[in-house]
């Protein structure tokens, strides 16, 4: 299982904007995060669509979190960037399973029991947690 490159790129996006802690521009953002520019845009959009970041317009203007590092959760972030945050096709919601026994599954319930920790693991681990690691 990888994360996807956008997801890891929203991530330091949003680490970056927190350790500036002021209006940045996408270009200072792009060459700190090592981000193509061109993907600045395109990962900003979803983050500003889901009250995570905002943008100011103008000559001064740049991005800046719109909510405070203890309260955006990496769970949020992946929920905003992934196609889906399950580890199998079988946890999808539409009881899809190879075995067609989905009730009694016992891959289906470790595969369950994995997702769970995983969601409460980002659920739990706050941008400010992530900032903290190395402190």
């Amino acid at each position: 299982m990888q994360i996807n490159v956008t997801t890891d790129y929203a991530i330091r996006i949003v680490l970056y904007l927190a350790i500036q802690n002021k209006v940045t521009t996408s270009k200072d953002i792009a060459m700190a995060m090592g981000i193509p520019k061109s993907y600045i845009f395109k990962i900003t959009n979803r983050l500003l669509t889901a009250g995570i970041i905002q943008r100011i317009v103008g000559a001064k203007g740049g991005f800046i979190l719109d909510k405070k590092v203890e309260e955006i959760s990496m769970y949020e972030i992946f929920k905003v960037m992934e196609a889906t945050v399950k580890i199998n096709r079988y946890l999808e919601g539409d009881d899809y399973c190879k075995c067609f026994e989905t009730q009694n599954c016992s891959l289906r319930k470790f595969y369950s029991m994995m997702q769970s920790s995983l969601e409460n693991m980002l659920k739990a681990t706050m941008i400010k947690d992530v900032l903290d690691i190395n402190k």
